[in-house]
């Protein structure tokens, strides 16, 4: 899949990280309302709203499995995919973070000018 990359953040000195491990925050980029995650050291991002019921994904937490939950009803969500991990069929829209030299970028699809 092609990107188009939007720098979030520049480098960091060694041993800092963008946000506390295992804890989830609001990024607003480009307009969009997204949670960041880090689990761990490493760093996701997806939609701020849960596909259930709108609930605010970027003021949920990350549960023991890596997983971000749902403030609302507590649904569970793959950080790397985006899959709701209890079965209900729901998924949350996610992006990848990249780290370079000069900074961290995340990575929204390129849409296909045919594709809605």
């Amino acid at each position: 899949m092609d990107y188009n990359w939007v720098k979030i953040a520049g480098s960091l000195p060694e041993g800092k990280e963008l946000i506390a491990r295992n804890t989830v925050a609001q990024l607003l980029v480009q307009g969009k309302r997204l949670y960041l995650a880090n689990f761990d050291g490493g760093y996701y991002a997806g939609d701020a709203r849960c596909p259930h019921a709108g609930g605010a994904m970027d003021k949920g937490w990350l549960n023991e499995k890596g997983q971000i939950v749902c403030p609302l009803h507590r649904f569970c969500f793959n950080l790397e995919t985006g899959q709701n991990t209890d079965g209900e069929g729901f998924s949350v829209q996610t992006y990848p973070i990249r780290q370079l030299p000069d900074g961290f970028y995340i990575g929204f699809p390129v849409r296909k000018w045919w594709f809605w």
